[in-house]
């Protein structure tokens, strides 16, 4: 096996779902996107099917690969369909899904009605974000037109927190909560969410009817969020749901030339550097080009990453597996982006192995 190992530690990510579950004491929404930001998302809905209650997609594409894992639990799409084909897909599938306008309302109705089927929908609510969602004007459009419609029903009302600070969120709530009243009106027994995991982390008043968590389930805290958030839950203890290892390929010695693309040794340099050895990994692997690149020991690197493999100095086994990422959020911090980022890429060509303590 030459690909990285990816060591998903489903135990782990189940435990992270409990405690959130337990912090907030409301159902629990998995939000499994983007392969489970890397993790695999068929294998982790099935370490979670048992402890929560739905589950939450960008895709329609990504509710079909993990509708059977989810044992007909409700899959929400965040992605606004867009024609009658992908309402259709919705529908046929018993998929849920977002409303972030009347266009959206009115192609959802209509075909629904063409074709006599039934729909579920969340409507999404802009607090701030400017991505998707309405504000109250389009909302009490959207609650008047799909009132009383036979074949679309409106099951929940939801946004996102577009800044992690205490301050902003709270302004954030109160907005979102003007919307929920209003809708309250037309559809008394909606569900109402808010937040993902920074939400979580700031109680079931910032929840509100459901627990909606996506990089905590993975055993992180979202990238820049305020001591507050972290003070009250510096007993919560989320446990890491990935490593990732690579496979030393080569141990070698330098006596001319350079090390990888573009970088000649001198004299000095070369006599200094003396040994280095090959890791099987490198930018096409998710991994960044630079030298400097968060990797596990990356101070051993010798040059930037060729699309295959790493050359670094000193001594190490052939054929020994060495850690490679076993911290994304350190990873994130030291080469200026975020965890959801570095967790995305990181298996992008992993062999995936699962362990289920």
């Amino acid at each position: 096996m030459q690909k990285v190992i990816a060591k998903i530690h489903l135990g782990n990510i189940r435990r992270n779902a409990e405690k959130f579950s337990a912090l907030t004491g409301k159902p629990l929404c998995a939000v499994v996107k983007a392969n489970a930001y890397g993790h695999g998302a068929e294998e982790v809905v099935n370490a979670l099917e048992s402890v929560v209650d739905c589950f939450a997609v960008a895709l329609i594409e990504e509710a079909i690969e993990i509708r059977a894992a989810a044992c007909g639990k409700d899959i929400l799409i965040f992605t606004p369909p867009l024609d009658e084909v992908e309402v259709l897909s919705i529908a046929q599938n018993a998929f849920t899904a977002t409303i972030p306008n009347v266009k959206t309302a009115k192609l959802i109705a209509n075909v629904c009605q063409k074709w006599r089927l039934s729909l579920r929908v969340h409507l999404k609510i802009n607090t701030g974000m400017n991505r998707y969602g309405m504000d109250i004007c389009t909302l009490g459009k959207v609650c008047k037109l799909l009132q009383g419609n036979a074949y679309v029903r409106v099951e929940g009302i939801y946004s996102h927190l577009y800044e992690y600070t205490y301050e902003s969120a709270k302004k954030q709530r109160a907005l979102f909560l003007k919307n929920v009243a209003l809708c309250h009106r037309y559809f008394p027994k909606v569900r109402a969410h808010l937040g993902g995991t920074y939400g979580g982390l700031l109680g079931r008043d910032f929840c509100l009817d459901m627990t909606r968590v996506g990089i905590g389930l993975y055993g992180y805290l979202p990238d820049g969020i305020d001591t507050f958030a972290i003070a009250r839950n510096e007993n919560l203890c989320l446990e890491k749901g990935m490593e990732i290892y690579a496979k030393v390929i080569e141990n070698r010695g330098v006596s001319y030339g350079g090390a990888g693309y573009g970088k000649h040794l001198s004299r000095e340099e070369m006599q200094a550097l003396k040994r280095l050895y090959v890791e099987r990994f490198g930018y096409a692997d998710g991994f960044l080009r630079q030298r400097c690149n968060g990797v596990q020991n990356f101070e051993n690197n010798v040059n930037n990453l060729c699309m295959d493999v790493c050359l670094r100095k000193g001594n190490a086994k052939r054929g020994d597996w060495l850690p490679v990422m076993t911290d994304a959020a350190q990873t994130a911090k030291l080469t200026g982006t975020i965890t959801h980022e570095v967790l995305c890429a990181a298996t992008r060509r992993a062999e995936f192995l699962y362990d289920d303590e």
